[in-house]
């Protein structure tokens, strides 16, 4: 039986981080239970789960989180799968519609369009459909496999993981592993380790990653070998401070939070 049980987002840039867990089948000393982004935080505080893989947003919202050290999902320059389509020039932007699926990259892209471009747009959450956001907004931000395949034929378009890039210079932590004030280093090491197996068996995770996505297999593989970034070191560990600083200039978070970063147990 499984000492820990963890909530993961069921998108593709997860799977490197679970594959392991998941290869052990009842062996393994963590059980992956999967949910859309906005049921994990609930799960954590009701102690279904001991760590949930959610959005950098959540952790600088809700006190009382910490951080797995180690481990992130990040990117440092194009991040492919969110971005920021736009009928008029970016500095010309003064609708823009939400993707109500994504806390964090609705908050970067306001504090891009305020500091880089000085647009402030009245933004609206809505369901991520680019003709319908378009119908009334300037712009729209759009995640995920929606982000990555929109056909963007007369739009402008924003990679926002490059446009951070361009910015600070830094990585862009998208989502980490969180836990409450309790979480085990024990759980952090393990989830050092799946990790590590990752990135020993990238080829068995991008085959399989392609497999249980429907991506084919060379899209599937630049976009976790080139894209993602999945160490949460110093750089990202700036990149998120960096964050939290934007979302208080831009009155997203008066006072973000600063999580306590928990490191793995140090075996002998």
């Amino acid at each position: 039986m499984a000492k820990f049980t963890v909530g993961c987002v069921p998108f593709v840039n997860a799977r490197p981080l679970v594959a392991w867990f998941e290869s052990l089948g009842n062996e393994s000393p963590v059980e992956v239970v999967y949910a859309v982004p906005s049921k994990l935080p609930r799960m954590l505080d009701d102690g279904e789960v001991q760590a949930v893989l959610v959005s950098s947003y959540e952790t600088l919202q809700t006190p009382g989180r910490t951080i797995a050290d180690g481990v992130c999902i990040g990117s440092d320059g194009p991040a492919e799968s969110v971005k920021l389509f736009s009928r008029v020039p970016f500095g010309q932007i003064k609708t823009l519609a939400f993707d109500e699926s994504s806390l964090t990259s609705n908050a970067l892209a306001l504090g891009v369009l305020r500091e880089t471009y000085g647009a402030d747009p009245v933004a609206d959450n809505c369901p991520p459909d680019l003709d319908t956001m378009l119908a009334e907004h300037d712009a729209c931000v759009l995640i995920g496999d929606i982000g990555m395949q929109t056909d963007a034929k007369g739009l402008l378009t924003l990679d926002l993981g490059q446009a951070w890039k361009d910015m600070i210079g830094l990585p862009f932590v998208w989502a980490a592993w969180v836990g409450r004030d309790d979480l085990a280093p024990e759980l952090v090491e393990l989830l050092n380790n799946s990790r590590h197996w990752g990135r020993e068996h990238f080829d068995q995770v991008v085959e399989d990653a392609a497999a249980k996505s429907g991506w084919d297999l060379a899209t599937t593989d630049r976009y976790l070998r080139r894209t993602m970034r999945y160490d949460l070191d110093g750089p990202a560990k700036e990149g998120l401070n960096t964050f939290a600083l934007m979302l208080a200039r831009n009155g997203v978070l008066s006072s973000p939070q600063r999580p306590r970063i928990v490191s793995p147990v140090v075996t002998a």
